[in-house]
């Protein structure tokens, strides 16, 4: 016969242990919270914990043609949810995040001309920023969000202009009789990249943001553009015909040297362009034709680990990426992250800067 005590405290392990199964139990039954960066982990088991977050927060705005009409939508970084932010009949592209994630600024063709407008992360408080019978594009923010740097003919030929958030105080930066075409800030604020025509061909060159001191970066005979700066500063991205006959997507050093081949060339066919920057540099969202149809794809820096963000016959292209802040419900103050991870590759619904 089992004395008292032991019997007791028996009893008691024995309820505790009915306790624990019936709270685990009540747990099993409801929906877990998972840990997206975890998730990511255990379903692309080669990620590294930092990229898994870069990929769980980010944001990617693009423009696609899915409804027969380029317009703008965004994403999750993974593929996942994704939902339209214009909805008009005239062609909407070029989408670019503010700093802050808050903002995106997009040309449109919706006052019967190619003019540069902004609005809110979720597709609201439409502003048109330039009123110009001559077409303005190319919008580009600098890293302090009050100004946008912008391509316009309101002159006669492609140059490079810039204007405050609001769209006052447009000053001209570039004076050539050649194109000046796609700007883009350094992350510093103190240079701007850019695409000119003034060697007859185009190369990618570098200038002050007050359009001083214009340095020639690249020298090639095929066509060098899309510079795109590392968010430290250190390299620039860029599309070039160099390799051959098709577009493909190269990085080097700010100041133009070591330049290597980024993108992975599948066959003679395929064209890889309009690469952007994930936030923290460790990936690249860009856009090719290796599935047949232009789809939005992301790599690693050094080009490794490209994996399909889209799943769409219709054109998808001009990424522009942002990171999620913790609680904001969106990129940085915007949109909506997925309630459940995709995973990489798997958004099926759901890029060449055209």
């Amino acid at each position: 016969m089992i004395p008292w005590g032991k019997r007791a405290l028996g009893m008691a392990w024995l309820g505790l242990a009915l306790i624990g199964i019936l709270w685990l139990s009540g747990v099993a039954g409801s929906a877990p919270t998972l840990n997206t960066t975890d998730t990511l982990v255990r379903w692309q088991g080669e990620e590294r914990a930092a990229e898994a977050q870069t990929l769980a927060r980010g944001r990617i705005v693009f423009v696609s043609e899915r409804n027969g009409n380029p317009e703008i939508y965004v994403m999750d970084a993974t593929g996942g949810s994704v939902r339209r932010l214009t909805r008009n009949n005239a062609r909407d592209d070029s989408p670019a995040w503010s700093p802050d994630g808050r903002m995106i600024a997009f040309v449109s063709e919706r006052d019967g001309n190619r003019e540069i407008y902004s609005m809110n992360a979720s597709g609201g408080s439409l502003i048109r920023l330039t009123r110009n019978v001559a077409t303005d594009e190319s919008p580009a923010w600098s890293p302090d969000g009050r100004q946008i740097a912008f391509v316009s003919e309101r002159d006669g030929i492609p140059q490079i202009y810039v204007m405050r958030a609001d769209g006052g105080g447009v000053r001209r930066l570039t004076e050539t009789d050649s194109a000046e075409t796609q700007p883009m800030w350094s992350p510093d604020g103190r240079q701007i990249a850019f695409v000119s025509e003034r060697d007859g061909n185009p190369e990618i060159y570098v200038m002050r943001a007050d359009g001083s001191n214009m340095r020639r970066l690249t020298s090639d005979p095929s066509v060098d553009s899309a510079p795109r700066w590392s968010p430290d500063g250190r390299m620039l991205l860029f599309v070039s015909e160099r390799e051959g006959a098709q577009l493909q997507i190269f990085s080097m050093t700010s100041s133009g040297g070591d330049v290597k081949l980024i993108s992975v060339v599948e066959d003679s066919t395929t064209r890889n362009f309009a690469p952007a920057w994930s936030p923290d540099g460790t990936w690249i969202a860009f856009t090719s034709n290796r599935d047949g149809y232009e789809e939005i794809y992301a790599m690693r820096a050094d080009g490794s680990g490209v994996r399909n963000l889209t799943r769409n016959r219709a054109s998808d292209y001009s990424p522009s990426w942002a990171i999620t802040s913790p609680g904001s419900g969106g990129s940085n103050g915007g949109g909506s992250p997925s309630a459940t991870p995709t995973p990489l590759g798997g958004g099926r619904q759901i890029g060449m800067n055209r």
